[in-house]
């Protein structure tokens, strides 16, 4: 009895999204801030979300599964925990790609033949439960890139574990958390700061016109404010140098990504943020960084904060350059489209461009 009290609140997690399974995007923009028609146009805490409030907390196990899916390219995943106290067996907590009913029911790792494989979760050093792959797409075997991107993925979900069991998911507050990361941006970085909230304006603009809601909306807006706080951990003659970066520059500002990440998945609530901010530097054609994904493999939301932030980069002033007109801007995505840049969001993206974006700083 006493596991399955220990067990039950993420199953609640696990099959609800509170307030998100019925928002629709206009509500959710109202929770973003009164007033800002497209994003985060403010970093104060009036603009700047809750995910608990939100309700996105709920479904951060059920997102990561999703999300496995994808970068693994695979048909099925499912997370599975063991309650404190038990000594064999585990619980199904999320699933994604396959019965719905493996949530709440108990068995061993893996819980049936064929699973492709699985990635220990860990709370601190404890093994509490596992996430799980099965049936890649292309019918093949994993490969090495595969697997450190599940035990990535596993990590992630240790993170969650570990805020639910601090209490920070389901009855805390993050949202003064994510203020403090923006703001340490714009104090050791103006223009990096004002460059992240017009991305997060351009990309929930874009996302709106793809047709995503609910939970992608909130990973895109977050993701794409969210996408340059790794910068932080760059040198200061780094972060604000007036010239061109020379070789050994570019390779330490690459590690932005999986910086970024690192911060983020701290935050109680951002957990699967964390894995769009680790990868918006990832390409269609595969040629990106830091795991080289490719096409389908990336994010959607990944893949709008990726083109966003290249289009924010060519039109924003620099100390040692003039900025790219719109059109100029839009050509150069255009070029790119299919290897740099995902095509449909090119295409959306540059639908609106020349239209005025609301943004207040």
């Amino acid at each position: 009895m006493l596991a399955y009290l220990c067990v039950l609140p993420l199953l609640v997690v696990a099959r609800r999204a509170d307030r998100l399974g019925s928002a629709k995007p206009s509500d959710l923009g109202d929770a973003f801030g009164a007033g800002v028609p497209r994003g985060l146009a403010d970093a104060s805490m009036s603009g700047v979300p809750s995910p608990q409030g939100l309700g996105y907390s709920g479904v951060i196990l059920q997102r990561l599964c999703q999300h496995a899916r994808t970068v693994l390219g695979v048909h099925r995943a499912w997370i599975a925990v063991r309650p404190p106290g038990v000594e064999d067996g585990y619980t199904g907590v999320a699933a994604a790609g396959t019965d719905s009913d493996l949530i709440g029911t108990r068995f061993s790792i893996p819980y049936e033949p064929g699973a492709a494989a699985s990635a220990p979760v860990t709370v601190g050093a404890t093994p509490r439960g596992a996430l799980c792959v099965a049936d890649a797409v292309n019918g093949g075997a994993l490969k090495p890139l595969d697997f450190a991107l599940l035990a990535e993925l596993a990590s992630l979900t240790g993170e969650v574990l570990t805020h639910h069991e601090r209490r920070e998911l389901a009855s805390g507050d993050s949202q003064a958390e994510i203020s403090a990361l923006v703001r340490a941006l714009g104090k050791a970085d103006g223009a990096t700061y004002r460059h992240s909230l017009e991305v997060a304006a351009t990309a929930r603009a874009v996302a709106e016109r793809l047709g995503l809601a609910d939970v992608d909306l909130v990973e895109v807006e977050l993701g794409a404010l969210l996408h340059d706080v790794g910068k932080l951990r760059l040198p200061p003659q780094i972060l604000r140098k007036a010239g061109p970066l020379d070789a050994e520059e570019r390779q330490l500002v690459r590690l932005h990504p999986e910086w970024g990440a690192e911060m983020v998945a701290r935050v109680p609530g951002l957990e699967a943020v964390a894995l769009i901010v680790r990868l918006h530097h990832e390409r269609p054609d595969g040629s990106g960084y830091p795991h080289g994904l490719s096409e389908e493999r990336i994010p959607i939301a990944s893949r709008i904060v990726s083109a966003c932030d290249a289009y924010g980069a060519m039109t924003r002033r620099r100390d040692y350059s003039e900025p790219l007109d719109v059109d100029a801007a839009l050509e150069e995505l255009e070029l790119n489209a299919g290897t740099q840049f995902d095509p449909l969001v090119v295409e959306v993206l540059a639908g609106f461009a020349r239209e005025p974006v609301a943004i207040a700083v």
